[in-house]
């Protein structure tokens, strides 16, 4: 099966889509956001839905030359603005280049108590200046809660709601509109998730002391879409969406065999070694010689000029490479020259989505041709 990509899988009419260049987002999302209409972001505070809504408008910004509009209703322009540089990106550059629009909107609770109206005109007149003053195609507005904060006739919420949502759909805005969690619902009001296109849910949670984030696509009308929760990371580079979940197994193998390192293991295994691109696993209780056999491994491949990653779990680098010394395998040469790289962490110092993160980040960015892990059971305690 080919999937276009931007596109939602049908047979007929296709949704036309906007990626939102967030690593692993457009993937679960089979391709990004609905082009031309609202998109909710709702969790708890701290989920990180002003930051995914940022990064959301800085790399349609970027990568795709889509100028965007952020109205906040909580944060200050300043405050954003130093809140984002936290990933790396700078939105005073890009405020100046006018490809993004910074808009904060105070609303006082006060007024509209006193006099008793409420009517968003006045926000679809600032909307639309702050859109055509850059040409945006992307919008945020952060968060709906604060936009409709004293009102307290919940028919009026409703029906501006869902004027809101329809007038930025006239308008062909792809909008991010974030919501706090209700008790018993996605949002506070409960009707943001059904006039919405697509829901998106951010959760943050606390196991045995371990941070942890998740993100699941609650709805998307008119796409395919997937529907587990996936781990997703926060750090200096951005979000990362991690779908381990969907992974398929439409990967190509080769025939080709490499050395393990130890001749006579070669001989056991036909003379040839393991497949290129396989995973092996080396099992053994304590002592039995797993680090060795993997430092055979790491030797050989080196010695072939290919790269290798060694991700330590137990032992420190220096720790390895004294004892493998004693065994007649000089790994430091190979650490000096480039073509070996170790990362030594304690297992527990991280939730198993960082460490997973981290472990893809540096794979990228190194691109070996070999990979160790010493000793995954080590994970098995995060």
């Amino acid at each position: 099966m080919i999937r276009s990509e931007g596109r939602a899988l049908s047979s007929g009419t296709q949704l036309e889509k906007s990626q939102t260049g967030i690593k692993g987002l457009d993937e679960v999302t089979r391709g990004g956001l609905p082009k031309g209409r609202p998109t909710l972001i709702c969790g708890g505070p701290g989920s990180g839905k002003t930051l995914l809504a940022s990064e959301f408008l800085v790399r349609g910004a970027l990568k795709f030359g889509e100028p965007g509009v952020f109205m906040s209703f909580e944060e200050t322009s300043d405050d954003l603005t130093k809140n984002v540089a936290s990933l790396g990106f700078k939105l005073d550059d890009l405020v100046a280049e006018k490809m993004i629009f910074l808009d904060y909107v105070l609303i006082s609770r006060s007024e509209i108590e006193e006099t008793g109206e409420y009517d968003l005109e006045g926000l679809f007149i600032r909307l639309e200046y702050a859109i055509a003053s850059v040409g945006a195609k992307r919008v945020v507005l952060d968060s709906i809660e604060t936009l409709f904060a004293g009102i307290p006739n919940p028919a009026l919420v409703r029906a501006e709601i869902k004027r809101l949502f329809q007038w930025l759909k006239n308008k062909g805005m792809t909008t991010i509109i974030t919501g706090e969690q209700g008790e018993k619902t996605f949002t506070r009001h409960g009707l943001e998730e059904y006039v919405s296109d697509c829901v998106i849910f951010l959760d943050h949670r606390i196991s045995d002391q371990v941070s942890t984030r998740r993100i699941r696509i609650v709805k998307y009308r008119g796409s395919a879409h997937d529907t587990n929760e996936f781990p997703f990371l926060i750090n200096e580079n951005g979000i990362t969406v991690m779908p381990i979940t969907s992974l398929g197994l439409r990967h190509i193998v080769t025939n080709e065999r490499i050395s393990t390192g130890i001749p006579r293991l070669d001989a056991m295994l036909g003379e040839k070694g393991y497949y290129r691109a396989s995973s092996v696993l080396i099992s053994g209780s304590a002592g039995t010689g797993k680090t060795s056999f993997a430092s055979h491994f790491a030797d050989a491949a080196c010695r072939r000029g290919e790269k290798c990653l060694f991700f330590a779990f137990e032992e420190s680098e220096s720790q390895v490479i004294r004892n493998m010394r004693s065994i007649g395998i000089d790994l430091e040469q190979w650490v000096k020259n480039g073509l070996l790289i170790y990362h030594a962490d304690r297992p527990t110092i991280y939730g198993l989505e960082t460490h997973l993160s981290v472990m893809q980040e540096m794979i990228n960015e190194f691109n070996p041709r070999a990979v160790i892990v010493d000793p995954v059971s080590n994970l098995n305690a995060v």
